[in-house]
């Protein structure tokens, strides 16, 4: 992985496009997704954001979409994606991999905490100081995810990109068990040292 040390400037220009971003209501066929595959989410508790957190830019450039808990809650979490355009599938496929997350997020201590001090958080951290992002323990399921569900958009016919997504074949992926997820097997056995320094960064953030 490389870093991208940004100018002073554009380093500002990013805070300030970032820092107020666009919230989002998604379709009735998206969330009736996320519903289905996803189960035990409690969505009341997640809100969706056109744009990404002012600081993503600039600690990880190759980020297009991104699941974290939200400031100063105990219990909300926020997905946001560069643009949203449900309209086209690999949109809808990039919220089900962020989705995936705030299901394991789920996972620790039923997702509550203050802050970005959440179980989920804290492990996702340190395994991503071992093992950079593509590679993390909960990266490869959550991308394992966002591919088969592009896969039965292929089954259903319902293209990637273009031309729009038809909200009536969309429905039909609902009946596609192996997309359903109730919770997330995990166990760490990584280095202790490295949790204690991911609990440094989430209290930098």
């Amino acid at each position: 992985m490389k870093w991208k040390v940004l100018p002073p400037s554009s380093f500002l220009r990013t805070v300030r496009e970032n820092f107020f971003l666009k919230k989002q209501e998604l379709s009735p066929v998206t969330l009736q997704v996320l519903r289905s595959i996803y189960p035990a989410v409690d969505w009341s508790r997640v809100d969706f954001y056109e744009g990404l957190p002012w600081f993503t830019p600039v600690v990880a450039p190759y980020v297009n979409a991104q699941a974290l808990p939200q400031f100063y809650s105990f219990s909300r979490f926020s997905i946001y994606l560069r643009k949203f355009d449900e309209s086209r599938a690999q949109c809808i496929a990039d919220v089900v991999h962020e989705a995936f997350h705030v299901m394991q997020a789920m996972r620790f201590g039923k997702g509550y905490g203050f802050g970005f001090f959440r179980g989920w958080l804290l492990f996702y951290i340190a395994h991503f100081l071992r093992e950079g992002y593509r590679h993390n323990r909960f990266e490869i399921p959550a991308y394992d995810q966002e591919f088969r569900f592009l896969q039965a958009c292929v089954k259903h016919k319902i293209p990637g990109v273009v031309p729009k997504v038809d909200p009536h074949k969309m429905t039909g992926i609902l009946g596609e068990k192996e997309l359903v997820f109730h919770t997330f097997d995990y166990r760490y056995n990584g280095n202790v040292l490295l949790l204690g320094a991911s609990f440094l960064i989430c209290t930098v953030v």
